[in-house]
């Protein structure tokens, strides 16, 4: 304050600033991540059933499908959230998004169930970082905006949940 200039916290100046261009982005490019997160988990209830029927699994094997996207979530969650906090949510945003996204493609492709198994592990891992999405967009937003723009990120997990029924409604129908 020695030249005579204000001086902000950053809470003072995202106060200041409000809701913007910058952070309708940033809740765009977020929310796009959280959609993709509740397509993944939403799909674990349609793929079992359609990977059992085709290859002729077990129950339990097909259980297992499931199971181990759960167990790579819960190693994911832990370790994202250490790398976001290491590295920054933005460089985390981008890596969730290239395993999740890869791991995703190369268990569509996926000529074999041990490789299935593994992939959706893949898969799950990444969907561990979903929580850095929220993180990620929050901390751009006033704090006397937080809650009601939580309840706006959350609508984009149900948007994700009824895409995804509705392409499975889709594909099977045909």
């Amino acid at each position: 304050m020695e030249d005579g200039r204000p001086v902000y916290t950053l809470d003072e100046a995202l106060s200041a600033m409000r809701f913007g261009k910058f952070q309708g982005l940033v809740l765009a490019y977020a929310g796009l991540g959280w959609v993709s997160e509740a397509m993944e988990i939403m799909i674990l209830s349609f793929v079992g059933p359609a990977v059992k029927s085709k290859w002729g699994l077990s129950s339990s094997e097909e259980s297992l499908l499931t199971t181990v996207v759960f167990a790579g979530m819960l190693l994911g969650a832990y370790s994202w959230g250490l790398i976001s906090d290491n590295y920054g949510r933005r460089k985390c945003f981008l890596s969730i998004a290239s395993v999740t996204s890869g791991a995703g493609l190369l268990s569509a492709f996926s000529p074999n169930y041990l490789l299935l198994v593994i992939s959706r592990c893949l898969v799950g891992f990444g969907l561990g970082g979903g929580p850095v999405f929220l993180a990620y967009f929050l901390e751009f937003i006033p704090i006397s905006y937080r809650g009601t723009w939580m309840v706006v990120f959350s609508a984009f997990w149900t948007a994700g949940t009824i895409f995804e029924a509705s392409l499975a409604w889709v594909c099977f129908i045909s």
